[in-house]
């Protein structure tokens, strides 16, 4: 299988030998959202609110370079270092913005002591399902049952 790399941020991703999301056939994993502007600069210090916006935007524009959206979203860890009740007033309502009108994936939420940088709050990682040549849902799977409906 042929994997291909995709960057935002080209220049710092290469100085930190990573892609910010990686096609793997009909998979396109997401990885290390952070709240940086395009040459790695931290926006928002602080603020994991606005972060946490920042990072649903930079998701949407990596799925967005693959043919998907949020509906192809299967799977995502989010990592966050403020109170879980910061989290859930502040940081979830961005959350249910970038899910509105779907399901929404598996998730696991983890609350950290911090990041390699004192600024940064939040951090995602995700797994996308997005055939080649475009988006797909499970309302458009043929021969699928919805768990959730029977």
């Amino acid at each position: 299988m042929t994997t291909t790399p995709f960057h935002l941020m080209p220049v710092m991703e290469r100085e930190y030998c990573m892609s910010i999301g990686v096609r793997a056939g009909d998979l396109v994993f997401i990885g290390g959202l952070t709240a940086v502007d395009e040459v790695g600069n931290e926006l928002h210090a602080d603020d994991a609110a606005l972060q946490f916006k920042v990072v649903y935007e930079q998701m949407e524009r990596v799925l967005a370079a693959h043919g998907g959206a949020a509906s192809d979203v299967v799977s995502e860890t989010i990592y966050y270092s403020c109170t879980g009740e910061e989290y859930s007033k502040r940081l979830f309502p961005h959350r249910q913005d970038f899910y509105r009108g779907c399901d929404g994936p598996s998730v696991a939420g983890v609350q950290v002591v911090g990041f390699i940088s004192p600024a940064i709050r939040v951090e995602v990682t995700c797994v996308a399902y997005i055939p080649i040549g475009g988006s797909s849902s499970t309302a458009s799977l043929p021969d699928t049952e919805r768990q959730d409906q029977q």
